[in-house]
């Protein structure tokens, strides 16, 4: 079975994880940790200014798919990082 990984955004550590936990807790703050998309590569902890803005960009778009599912935002989006076109058609929900 394949990992996922997981992050903790206060401690700044990365935790490798098997597919099938749904939510993992930090072992050493106890924070939960986020779980990361399998194609992305998460910068190294040590590189501050990369890692904070891939958090940034992470998080905004975690957000814009929400916003999107609710129908806050239009009928398409972009997303950079994730590298994905959202498009809503006829009440339902493709990612292209």
């Amino acid at each position: 079975m394949s990992n996922r990984t997981f992050a903790c955004l206060r401690c700044r550590k990365l935790q490798r994880k098997p597919v099938s936990l749904a939510t993992f807790n930090c072992p050493q703050c106890h924070a939960e940790c986020i779980c990361v998309h399998w194609k992305l590569h998460v910068p190294a902890p040590r590189k501050r200014r990369k890692w904070d803005r891939f958090w940034a960009q992470y998080l905004l778009e975690l957000r814009m798919i929400e916003q999107f599912r609710d129908g806050q935002l239009g009928d398409e989006m972009y997303l950079p990082l994730l590298n994905q076109r959202w498009q809503r058609r006829a009440n339902d929900y493709r990612v292209r």
